[in-house]
């Protein structure tokens, strides 16, 4: 008898990676990563492991940026982790070999693991996704300010500004807007400690 596949697609900004999850009737849950995008690693185009490929995982979903170093993100994905795992029935829970530490987060991050484990694999997904859903939705809502910044920044050009209109862009909460206190045709080199 065959076994129905489903496919989890997670697009990442570095690649595409997608996980085919057989369930056969004996409930042995095997993980098989598939195609040419997931068997070989993106960085540095070697077969790829589980463990390399948890660990790009992590990487992709929490990336280290200007703003949150390594060990930030490692707890990013560990507090996320712990949630995710908080969340799962008590049964679940007991029946897992281990819980999630942020040393092992550490050590899928660093590669240091030696096997990843069914159950972590799907956690990482459950997790990702999360995290990309927070991200599309943050990007959207700065879209939507942004994009009623245009919308002022055109209509006080126009000459069609109402104070209803300014309102809603301060309450934005948007640094840089123009809404200070001082005044623009005032000599400002004074005053300031100089």
């Amino acid at each position: 008898m065959r076994v129905p596949l489903r496919f989890i697609i997670i697009a990442f900004p570095n690649a595409v990676h997608v996980l085919v999850q057989q369930m056969p009737a004996s409930e042995a849950k095997d993980l098989e990563t598939h195609s040419s995008v997931v068997e070989f690693s993106s960085k540095d185009r070697g077969a790829m492991t589980d463990v390399q490929f948890a660990s790009e995982f992590i990487q992709e979903a929490y990336p280290v940026s200007a703003t949150r170093r390594v060990a930030g993100a490692i707890g990013d994905a560990f507090e996320a982790l712990k949630r995710r795992e908080r969340s799962l029935p008590a049964h679940v829970r007991r029946d897992r070999p281990r819980q999630w530490t942020e040393r092992r987060v550490r050590a899928l991050w660093f590669k240091e693991a030696r096997r990843v484990d069914h159950y972590e694999i799907q956690d990482l997904t459950a997790v990702a996704v999360e995290e990309a859903r927070r991200e599309r939705q943050y990007l959207e809502a700065r879209q939507e300010r942004l994009a009623a910044i245009i919308a002022f920044a055109e209509a006080s050009e126009a000459g069609d500004v109402q104070f209803e209109a300014s309102e809603r862009i301060r309450g934005l909460g948007m640094s840089g807007t123009g809404f200070t206190d001082a005044d623009d045709s005032a000599d400002q080199s004074h005053g300031w400690g100089i």
